[in-house]
């Protein structure tokens, strides 16, 4: 089954992240002689740009450095590790117009089968818990805790053990983030990769995992990692050449 949404109008584009203020208020630079990101960037030197990026990832926030990163390989060409990226940014919380957009375009580009795509009921659960940020989560939770209280209030809800239950029920949002959904191992493939039915090469190969794959990882052993989900690809695939979250 292949990805059936339309490819944006729009190209993936980055953020022109400005470098940190020093304590005298003064930009903080770097050696003299490198161009800065947005200098290689708009050069179109997208190589020099990832490089930058990586040499210089603590100037920038999680879900900036993954965004940028991500923009940039896809530039590139390399769709799978623009993926992992991207995903990678929207999880640290870095959710806007811009890094849909860059990650339905790369997703369009790439054409692969994974949960993202699947119409398996429990691909599709999987997948949205994954795609919710933490602090999405925690602003569900609020969200709810906000409207029992006012139900509270203006005395909608009276007696106290229903009281208890419904501020439980507000706090689950956050509970399965914890302690489901913040456990969960998932990883993008960053090549096209060979799926067995063992941990090791002496078992058959039951087909391969495209590039660019979101899978949802259960079991790891000696350098192999069983996929769960989706269950259409359920085998045990290398270590090598995932971008495990």
């Amino acid at each position: 089954m292949k990805n059936s949404s339309t490819t944006p109008k729009t190209m993936p584009s980055a953020v022109i992240e400005r470098k940190p203020l020093s304590e005298s208020g003064k930009s903080v630079t770097e050696t003299p002689s490198k161009s800065s990101f947005d200098e290689l960037y708009l050069k179109k030197d997208y190589k020099g740009a990832a490089q930058y990026l990586l040499d210089n990832k603590k100037q920038f926030e999680s879900g900036i450095f993954h965004y940028n990163l991500g923009t940039v390989y896809s530039k590139m060409g390399d769709q799978a590790t623009a993926r992992f990226h991207l995903e990678k940014a929207i999880q640290d919380g870095y959710i806007n117009s811009s890094s849909i957009n860059n990650l339905a375009f790369v997703k369009s580009q790439l054409q692969v089968d994974d949960l993202s795509t699947s119409t398996s009921l429990p691909d599709q659960i999987i997948s949205t818990a994954t795609a919710i940020p933490m602090s999405g989560y925690f602003s569900i939770a609020l969200f709810l805790v906000l409207v029992f209280t006012l139900m509270i209030r203006f005395k909608k809800i009276q007696k106290k053990w229903v009281m208890v239950v419904v501020f439980l029920l507000a706090l689950t949002p956050v509970l399965f983030s914890n302690f489901y959904v913040k456990n969960i191992n998932y990883a993008v493939t960053l090549k096209e990769i060979p799926l067995y039915e063992g941990p090791s090469k002496i078992f058959a190969e039951k087909g391969k995992v495209r590039a660019g794959s979101k899978v949802v990882l259960g079991q790891f052993k000696d350098g192999w990692f069983y996929i769960e989900f989706p269950i259409s690809l359920s085998g045990w695939i290398n270590k090598d050449q995932l971008g495990l979250y």
